[in-house]
């Protein structure tokens, strides 16, 4: 399988965007994940998608996804000029779609009736507009406590009854996946997918958090390499995006050589 590797922006969102676009060539990643949620970087920060645009075209890397409209599943005016603004950028990027996660708050005190008949909803008011714009969405389901949408399953069935496909597909996050301990995969829904590794031991999969996914390495607890060994023989040739949130990963001195080591090990064993 020769992998097209993505850099997720919160790999290191200290970084300045020139600094972040050297890191990527650096590491072998093919392309990157803008986010709109970091402080004081692109995006929210202002500057122009065009400019952002030239700065990866000059680095020859291209754009996997912008990441990401939060709580598209709760529909309101304030979520529709948020998903318009979010989805014009992404456009202008020349990014292929946006993530789409879910709302995910332990007290949200939503039904199960509430929060199928809600993501139907957010899917519906979204579809137009991400078509207006030649825009995928890219439908992440997340698997904390008091997510919304924990599993793929969910997310194909009602992209289904929204008849969504033509804007639509699933992006895989390994974590998630592991975290709620899904275990159906929806192959043939995959458009994009985020991979980071866990090695801590000590908690049980439904009590590890964001903190803990750093690299990828031989002690995995994720099993990536076996999703993407699976994911290769189903055809799957978009982009596999490291998406690590350890600080220890952000603020590591020698990020730059660790994470071609994850790229090389990773490539190595699915070779």
């Amino acid at each position: 399988m020769s992998i097209r590797f993505a850099l997720n922006r919160t790999c290191a969102p200290q970084l300045l965007l020139t600094d972040f676009i050297a890191l990527a060539v650096s590491s072998g990643a093919r392309a990157v994940e803008i986010r709109n949620d970091v402080e004081g970087r692109e995006f929210a920060d202002g500057t122009p998608a065009s400019e952002v645009k030239a700065r990866l075209d000059e680095a020859g890397l291209a754009v996997a996804s912008v990441n990401a409209l939060q709580r598209f599943n709760y529909w309101t005016p304030a979520r529709a000029k948020e998903a318009e603004a979010i989805i014009s950028y992404a456009a202008a990027l020349g990014a292929p779609g946006l993530v789409l996660c879910p709302v995910h708050n332990e007290d949200h005190g939503w039904s199960e009736a509430d929060a199928e008949r809600n993501l139907r909803d957010g899917l519906r008011q979204l579809r137009p507009i991400l078509m207006d714009y030649g825009i995928t969405g890219y439908v992440e389901p997340l698997g904390m406590k008091g997510s919304t949408m924990k599993r793929q399953s969910m997310a194909v069935n009602a992209v289904s009854d929204v008849d969504g496909w033509d804007a639509y597909q699933l992006c895989f996050d390994t974590f998630q996946f592991f975290r709620c301990g899904d275990d159906n995969i929806h192959y043939d829904r995959i458009g994009l997918t985020h991979i980071s590794g866990i090695s801590r031991r000590d908690l049980n999969p439904d009590a590890l958090t964001e903190p803990d996914r750093g690299l990828v390495f031989i002690d995995d607890r994720v099993d990536n390499v076996g999703h993407l060994k699976n994911l290769a023989a189903s055809g799957y040739s978009g982009f596999v995006s490291m998406e690590p949130f350890s600080p220890a990963v952000q603020n590591d001195p020698k990020l730059l050589a660790h994470v071609r080591a994850s790229f090389d090990y990773l490539s190595t064993l699915l070779k």
